[in-house]
């Protein structure tokens, strides 16, 4: 497998052009390898109308970032931000169903079935996103980009870049049309509300937080409250 011919890679892999550059390619093996994995069980499993947890990962900064270095080093940030979605999920064992169902500018959207799977993804997303902002950070210094930056400038840059991504579960009816959007309220729902919640930590709504309250505990992990919001569509908060 050639892992230089990036245009080929990223046209089979489904992925934005540009996504792995940049990406080296002692670090770019295993995410195609990962990514890979992804669209293999996406082929084998059967797509059913139903309940799912539904996951918006949310590239945190990305406004204020891209008008303080511009495009180039914006789209850097962006790619490697969607990469890291998808590869997280081809790093462990599944459970159960799930999908990367599309990227919306600085978005990711994921389907779930199970909430172990969505906790597991998200722990081990964070870990690869703090890879990349030491990557970032090396690339930066042995001033290998594609765009020059100044030295004077170079500290608070590689600051400035650290990827945080906002993550929020809802939980509701999907359908698809045209075997690629997702039909739901839900889906409609979680993006209306994501800004709300913390940059850092996985959040969820009153909905999912009722289904996954016994098993929470079992998991490792405990729900902690989140200020009221009311969601567009129902008369609950």
């Amino acid at each position: 497998m050639d892992y230089d011919n990036l245009k080929d890679l990223e046209k089979e892999l489904g992925l934005p052009p540009n996504s792995l550059n940049n990406i080296p390619i002692y670090a770019r093996k295993p995410a195609v390898k990962a990514i890979r994995r992804v669209l293999e069980m996406e082929k084998k499993s059967l797509f059913r109308p139903g309940i799912y947890y539904i996951v918006l990962a949310d590239l945190v900064g990305n406004t204020k970032f891209n008008s303080k270095y511009g495009n180039g080093q914006a789209n850097i940030r962006v790619a490697w931000f969607h990469t890291a979605a998808i590869q997280a999920i081809g790093e462990f064992e599944l459970s159960n169903y799930v999908t990367f169902n599309k990227t919306i500018e600085d978005a990711s959207l994921l389907i779930f079935s199970s909430i172990k799977d969505v906790i597991i993804w998200s722990n081990r997303f964070t870990e690869i996103l703090s890879g990349l902002d030491q990557e970032y950070e090396s690339v930066v210094y042995e001033q290998s980009l594609p765009y020059p930056i100044a030295e004077d400038t170079m500290d608070q840059q590689v600051e400035d870049f650290k990827i945080k991504a906002r993550r929020l579960v809802h939980v509701g009816e999907v359908s698809y049309a045209n075997n690629s959007d997702p039909l739901s309220l839900a889906v409609s729902q979680t993006f209306k509300i994501e800004k709300e919640f913390s940059e850092v930590k996985l959040g969820c709504t009153e909905n999912v937080a009722q289904i996954i309250r016994p098993v929470i505990k079992d998991l490792g992990y405990k729900l902690e409250e989140n200020k009221r919001i009311l969601i567009a569509g129902e008369d609950y908060e």
